[in-house]
């Protein structure tokens, strides 16, 4: 009677151990949920490297450069007014208008050059292609040069590319695109919307497709 019992009973080792171990799994993921993106990224890149992965040296690279750029720019990221994203494919940083501009302007402002002058420095070592584009609210242009929002835009990337070429950028690297408030971010309904959709985003292309940009 006991080793039927018993025997009835086996299926619960495997069971609790297959039970465990999703629970470990479970614990992983939702660790990496909460980790930074770079932090993944590198620690993937790392394992690759292990691998013979080639690129992965690169990637290490590129990820401790977006790092130093965030760490120089650690205020302006915990005070909404610079964003950094990394995925496989890009590097984005989103800089608000505001910290590069003044209202209806198309120059630099002196804050606005040494905001840039750390992320140039470093997007310099890593030469890849690089987007600028800007982009604005949808509020009428009033009393100003500017025939529409999407031309302010165009001539802020122009100004942020000009910064970046006299500072070592190769120009054939660079690429310019000004959508107006063609594509916004949030709605533009509000102040606190249309204050996030006026940006200038950098991205980095890390990698491409037959030659072509990701």
């Amino acid at each position: 009677m006991n080793k039927v019992k018993a025997s009835t009973t086996l299926w619960m080792i495997p069971y609790a151990a297959l039970m465990t171990n999703l629970m470990i799994l479970f614990m992983i993921l939702y660790a990496i949920s909460y980790a930074k993106k770079n932090e993944f990224q590198k620690a993937m890149a790392s394992m690759k490297m292990d691998l013979g992965v080639e690129e992965a040296k690169k990637e290490i690279e590129e990820i401790d450069k977006t790092k130093e750029i965030e760490d120089k720019l650690k205020k302006h990221i915990e005070d909404g007014t610079l964003g950094v994203e990394i995925t496989k494919n890009k590097i984005k940083i989103t800089f608000a208008a505001p910290i590069l501009f003044n209202s209806g302007s198309a120059k630099l402002k002196p804050k606005g050059y040494k905001i840039l002058e750390p992320v140039i420095k470093n997007l310099k070592e890593i030469k890849k292609p690089i987007t600028v584009e800007g982009h604005t609210d949808a509020a009428r242009i009033i009393g100003t040069k500017f025939k529409s929002n999407r031309q302010l835009s165009l001539l802020r990337t122009f100004s942020v590319i000009d910064f970046m070429i006299e500072s070592g950028i190769p120009a054939k690297n660079l690429s310019a695109f000004g959508y107006g408030e063609y594509r916004p971010l949030f709605s533009n309904a509000t102040p606190q919307g249309r204050a996030k959709n006026r940006r200038i985003e950098i991205t980095v292309l890390r990698k491409t497709v037959n030659g072509d940009k990701i």
